[in-house]
């Protein structure tokens, strides 16, 4: 598509970049067409990608990395950006610079998850795919503090087990906080196991802006460095996030423009204010404050993950004991009198003897 003539008129009625066709959306506060918006995006992800490109890849040796699904918009638009990525690499170089290995974990309750993983294996074949129960983790000790062990019985199946632990913590703050735990515990041990280079997870700058203020609340601020860093992560393997420089709501919206329609894989969890403030968790509050500021403030949302990511965080080589938990750094707290950090004390006592 050409460029814009940049002396003639602007016409406000069309695309502020092509000024050939009709507004769509805007890009923050600029108005564009449905083709400039999606090559917006997609430049934003594939230039977070810039480590995997194919001169770093040795023929025959590439990389695998790992893509959490979850079917929502986020997840669907990386896996669709980054499929797209291979490809171009393939008609440019001939080969591709890592592989994909596709892996939808399933939460408790979570049903139908079978045949939205088969139509995307349908869509993209070229890929490796899993799809693993939560409750799989209480079959690997090593992931599980011993205190919820204790909590569990050997004759119950791992659906039990994992009821079990998440009923004993006393708040739903705390039930949500281990959730998030074991669902990164288990895809960095499952990448771990398949050797991958590295972990691309969907978060976008809205969701990472959560993240920050969540984990703070939580008594994690120590942590924040890692919970916004690309590269070397204190999990034992390298985090990426490609959208991490693209609004939860620019998300949303370049997934309805897919074509074909992804509208079939894509599970949308709307957010609703929950009917107790007792059943209502600090990542709730934060998810609710964000969906609200991301609509008329969005430098806020962006800010808030740009100024996290001026922050320094410890050279892990010099890290001597990691929490039992959550597998953060222990900031100063001597081995023989603590295995968990303070976020975790606060919100999971239990584990904290």
């Amino acid at each position: 598509m050409p460029a814009k003539n940049a002396d003639a008129p602007v016409d406000t009625a069309l695309c502020r970049r092509c000024q050939e066709q009709e507004v769509v959306i805007s890009i923050r506060t600029e108005p564009v067409c449905k083709y400039c918006f999606s090559k917006y995006v997609q430049t934003k992800i594939v230039k977070r990608m810039e480590t995997f490109r194919v001169k770093n890849s040795e023929p025959g040796k590439e990389r695998t990395l790992l893509l959490p699904l979850s079917f929502g918009p986020s997840s669907t638009a990386l896996l669709y950006v980054v499929s797209r990525h291979l490809k171009g690499q393939i008609e440019k170089t001939g080969r591709t610079g890592f592989k994909l290995h596709v892996m939808h974990v399933q939460l408790p309750g979570e049903s139908g998850s079978d045949e939205i993983l088969e139509q995307v294996k349908q869509r993209y074949p070229e890929h490796t795919y899993s799809n693993i129960a939560l409750s799989s983790i209480t079959s690997h000790d090593s992931l599980i503090p011993s205190d919820f062990q204790q909590t569990t019985e050997p004759a119950q199946s791992p659906e039990e087990k994992l009821t079990a632990i998440l009923s004993a913590l006393p708040t739903a703050t705390s039930r949500a906080d281990a959730t998030g735990i074991f669902l990164r515990k288990l895809l960095v041990h499952h990448a771990l196991t398949l050797d991958s280079g590295a972990i691309l997870f969907s978060d976008s700058t809205t969701r990472l802006s959560e993240r920050v203020l969540a984990e703070t609340a939580k008594g994690r601020g120590f942590s924040l460095p890692w919970v916004v860093s690309d590269g070397e992560s204190p999990f034992g393997i390298p985090i990426y996030y490609p959208v991490r420089e693209l609004l939860s709501k620019e998300v949303a919206a370049f997934v309805d423009f897919i074509e074909p329609s992804m509208a079939g894989m894509v599970v949308r969890n709307d957010i609703k204010p929950a009917a107790s403030m007792k059943n209502t968790t600090i990542d709730d509050l934060t998810r609710q404050y964000f969906a609200g500021v991301e609509v008329d403030y969005p430098s806020i949302v962006a800010n808030v993950v740009r100024t996290t990511s001026k922050l320094q965080p410890r050279s892990l080589s010099e890290v001597e004991q990691h929490c039992e938990l959550c597998d953060m750094p222990l900031e100063g707290q001597a081995p023989e009198r603590s295995r968990v950090c303070y976020g975790c004390i606060r919100t999971m006592p239990q584990v904290s003897a």
